[in-house]
């Protein structure tokens, strides 16, 4: 399974509540319709906990997470007529995008999926130096899962690892290039649980001293499950 994941800023303009009903109910209502689509996340900032002083190249209000079998499979659904209209309505509430493929690597399996929103914990990251991205992708589960692996606090966690860049939107709004690597997202409890975490020693050296990874914003997000 891969995701086909849009990092976007909200459109200029938008307050965010109009950004936050516009994206589930009518861009969310487009988007799950398209064909050969297994799952439909939306990330919701709640909170804005770090941000490297590095100007990125948009800013981010919301990542989404559209599942497919394989990259073959997000093709054939982008030339249909119901990917049509959702790139349509694109311009409609966001600003800059970029888009990541991303191939999940399971750590802590997470709860199974509910109505409700839920309190997730993401965390984007590029590479340290000059490592290279199939580096990263070969090396860090040998030398780093275990770490996460042992993290009481996580009721999931999933280590998305970017293995394509090549998927531009040409929907009449900036392209973006964020050079992110890795998009780590971390399930917790409540929001107090994971405030918690975060700034315990554990925490910051997992989010802040990764070898092979360099966090460049760390994110409260309100999970909510379209499809």
């Amino acid at each position: 399974m891969i995701y086909r994941s849009a990092v976007f800023s909200r459109k200029e303009g938008l307050s965010s509540e109009e950004f936050r009903t516009h994206w589930i109910n009518v861009h969310g209502t487009l988007a799950k319709h398209m064909p050969h689509l297994h799952a439909y996340n939306q990330n919701h900032i709640a909170e804005c906990l770090y941000e490297t002083d590095e100007p990125l190249d948009h800013a981010i209000a919301g990542i989404s997470q559209l599942a497919f079998d394989d990259i073959g499979a997000m093709e054939r659904s982008e030339v249909s007529p119901e990917y049509v209209a959702v790139k349509h309505d694109i311009p409609n509430f966001q600003g800059a995008i970029t888009i990541l493929v991303l191939s999940p690597h399971v750590v802590v399996e997470p709860p199974a999926k509910f109505e409700n929103t839920r309190t997730k914990l993401f965390w984007l990251s590029i590479a340290n130096g000059d490592i290279s991205s199939t580096s990263i992708q070969q090396e860090w589960p040998l030398t780093s899962r275990q770490e996460y692996a042992k993290v009481s606090e996580f009721e999931g966690f999933i280590q998305n690892f970017v293995v394509d860049r090549a998927h531009p939107v040409s929907a009449g709004v900036p392209q973006g290039v964020l050079p992110v690597e890795a998009i780590s997202e971390a399930w917790f409890e409540d929001v107090d649980a994971l405030k918690a975490w975060v700034s315990s020693d554990v925490g910051q050296r997992l989010i802040h001293q990764d070898p092979m990874l360099k966090t460049i914003g760390v994110y409260v997000i309100e999970e909510l499950t379209i499809i």
